[in-house]
């Protein structure tokens, strides 16, 4: 008796959908897992950026006895190149205890806002505090301006 062989040509359609359903429930946990990766990059290097702006903040503080009158004067070449004579509370600011600049970038300005994407922060002159300008809100669920 004669047996037949079947021959193999390909996959049956049955065979190609289950392949499929399986490729797409893998892609539906995989793709949002990696599109999360390159935002918790950005979320890591607004941290380090706000703490670099921060320390540099103090530092003038410390030195002149106010706040950096804008945000830039934390990197003025030297105490003559400050913008203002008085903080945002009327504080003089002592030019000659300035012992900066005490934040030094690649590009020469302040860093870049790396999830507003622009170099602008909002900072304060009265209290001295420094905020991104993004509205958005982080993975943690807080917003971004409050970090």
């Amino acid at each position: 008796m004669m047996t037949r062989q079947r021959e193999n040509r390909g996959f049956t359609l049955l065979e190609v959908m289950i392949t499929i359903v399986v490729i797409a429930i893998i892609a539906v946990i995989v793709i949002p897992r990696l599109l999360n990766v390159s935002r918790r990059a950005r979320e890591s290097a607004l941290r380090e950026q706000l703490q670099g702006v921060r320390k540099a903040i103090l530092h003038f503080e410390a030195d002149c006895g106010a706040w950096p009158p804008v945000l830039a004067d934390i990197m003025a070449a030297n105490g003559a190149a400050i913008s203002a004579d008085q903080d945002g509370n009327g504080i003089s600011v002592d030019r000659d205890g300035y012992q900066g600049p005490y934040l030094r970038t690649a590009g020469g300005g302040l860093p870049a806002d790396p999830i507003a994407r622009v170099t602008n922060w909002d900072y304060s002159n009265r209290t001295g505090d420094v905020h991104s300008t993004s509205g958005l809100t982080a993975l943690d669920g807080t917003v971004y301006s409050m970090w």
